[in-house]
């Protein structure tokens, strides 16, 4: 169990491309595709696609607007986790935390761009 938590935490913060193709491909950060074109995230979607762990099904990414930039957000909805969810910039620089940093209505045209295929989670 403790293995768990420890690898929920470290998704969480780490966490994102899709082999899901109902989710669009969104333009941002100076790229017609990030989760491919951006190394960083590229890097954590793979952490989430690979992991084989029973609460992999529930980490995903979202981008979103915060303060005129694009963020995205390494998000779950996993009901036995005690995570907290870090947010990015373009760069992959952590700009902070939802909940205590940035607030959710601070975000604004919030969209998951990354789900593993076994999602499951109820989308918004």
């Amino acid at each position: 169990m403790k293995r768990r938590i420890l690898l929920a935490s470290f998704i969480s913060l780490l966490s994102c491309s899709t082999d899901d193709s109902n989710l669009p491909i969104i333009a941002a950060c100076d790229t017609t595709n990030p989760i491919e074109d951006l190394t960083w995230l590229r890097a954590q979607t793979e952490v989430i696609k690979n992991d084989q762990s029973d609460i992999a099904q529930y980490f995903f990414i979202e981008i979103a607007e915060y303060q005129n930039q694009t963020v995205f957000i390494a998000n779950n909805c996993c009901p036995i986790c005690g995570t907290v969810v870090p947010i990015y910039n373009c760069e992959g620089e952590q700009i902070g935390f939802l909940g205590s940093d940035i607030l959710m209505d601070e975000l604004s045209d919030t969209r998951i761009i990354f789900s593993r295929d076994d999602f499951s989670c109820q989308a918004n």
